[in-house]
């Protein structure tokens, strides 16, 4: 009856201790292992990243521990009752049975641990699978020794023969290698390897040479190139936003193009003859595959750069642009309102000549021409306004992107009454989701 109950109290301290020590993990996963596993010798450290074999090898060898740990506290304990049961040969047959149950116990874990290292070692050491860069290029020498590059970089003492794209066509477009150990955008001494594909590699005679080089990602906006027919070197200047001077860039854009998302909203491009969006003989727009530099070839100084959607989709949108004939958004006799999309509700009609010249833009906003003088004006909603003092867009142009009431176009760039060609002759509404 009372080995029975040491049995029992046995077992149930046991019992506890395995949910004592179980629940530690239970908790630490729950708060995102905020609590550190213990470290196992052999076992790898856990983390919240790891593998499910690491969880299985560390648990083994945890078990492996707490078993050698239990067999030779049984042998100790044997060892001691048969110390001190002389004489007693009932309690030496059970130290004895004790004593030989604990070195079985040590030899089985023992044994489990070599077979399974015998028959796969990677079972009991898995290694961590190697993660290499996913986007970028390796260098390649002659030695097919690899340099890893992430991004543009200048002074480069590798010499390579080859390069390996990581990076798919899709998000790096291609790569510009120059002998110079500073990379200079403007210079036309690099040379342009197009990416062939992840995992695909160039073997150009330029890389042989290279010292810098450059990345064209591919993203979606606007590129400014300074040959035409989107020609390179050198590489094509980025835009997201507008700018107001293009600063190095000046005066070089000889041809545009545009990347958007499908799906999204699209990138529209006004170009101006001089800085801060301005300029005497008219603009160049970009919209899609489209692109109509007109007046300002070879002569681009900054470039005003928005998000659009069609005239189909903006006819469904809250807000317009209320046009009026006197100062401060009041009106004398003459007012109209208008929306990308919609006729205007009075005072104007569409002019038709110019839209051969901007193609896909007119499919991007309600352009107006505007029979009377337009004074003030207010923006409600996500809408814009582009005026022009020439209805074939060949004049002054000024945009107003602000929602609100502008209360007064006397005094800006569009509105000079002498001369009198100095007056808003057009305006181009359009709508830009925030």
């Amino acid at each position: 009856m009372k080995s029975s109950k040491y049995k029992f109290l046995f077992v149930l301290i046991l019992v506890l201790l395995f949910f004592s020590f179980f629940s530690s993990f239970v908790l630490a996963a729950e708060r995102g292992l905020e609590t550190k596993y213990p470290k196992i010798p052999g076992a790898p450290t856990l983390r919240a990243t790891s593998t499910l074999p690491e969880y299985v090898v560390y648990f083994f060898n945890l078990s492996l521990i707490i078993g050698a740990i239990i067999a030779s506290v049984i042998i100790i304990y044997g060892g001691i009752r048969y110390i001190f049961s002389a004489g007693k040969p009932e309690a030496l047959k059970d130290a004895k049975s004790r004593i030989f149950s604990g070195i079985l116990g040590l030899a089985i874990l023992f044994s489990s641990y070599v077979i399974l290292n015998t028959i796969s070692p990677q079972l009991l050491s898995p290694k961590e699978p190697e993660i290499g860069p996913s986007t970028g290029i390796y260098l390649i020498n002659a030695k097919n020794e690899k340099l890893y590059i992430a991004e543009s970089r200048n002074k480069i003492s590798f010499d390579a023969t080859l390069i390996e794209f990581i990076s798919s066509s899709t998000e790096l477009y291609s790569v510009f290698v120059s002998p110079d150990k500073e990379f200079d955008i403007n210079k036309e001494n690099s040379t342009e390897i197009k990416n062939p594909g992840a995992g695909k590699t160039s073997d150009d005679p330029a890389i042989s040479s290279l010292k810098s080089i450059y990345f064209l990602w591919n993203r979606a906006g606007v590129y400014l190139y300074a040959k035409e027919g989107h020609g390179t070197p050198p590489p094509p200047r980025f835009f997201q936003s507008s700018a107001e001077y293009l600063g190095d860039f000046d005066n070089k854009t000889k041809s545009v193009k545009i990347k958007d998302i499908q799906g999204q909203p699209l990138y529209l491009a006004f170009l101006f003859s001089e800085p801060s969006f301005e300029g005497e003989e008219g603009i160049g727009a970009a919209i899609e595959n489209h692109c109509s530099l007109n007046y300002v070839a070879d002569d681009v100084s900054s470039i005003d750069v928005s998000r659009v959607t069609s005239t189909i989709d903006a006819v469904k949108t809250e807000g317009e642009v209320i046009f009026y004939d006197d100062i401060d958004c009041t009106k004398k006799e003459n007012s109209f309102s208008l929306k990308a999309g919609s006729p205007s509700t009075g005072g104007g009609s569409i002019p038709m000549p110019w839209l051969l010249n901007y193609s896909k833009a007119v499919d991007f906003n309600s352009p107006v021409s505007l029979n009377w003088e337009v004074l003030s004006f207010e923006i409600k909603g996500n809408y814009w306004v582009m005026f022009n003092t020439k209805e074939d867009l060949g004049g002054r142009s000024q945009i107003f992107k602000k929602e609100g009431c502008y209360p007064t176009l006397k005094g800006t760039h569009i509105y000079h009454p002498h001369p009198e060609k100095w007056k808003p002759r057009i305006a181009m509404v359009f709508y830009s989701p925030r």
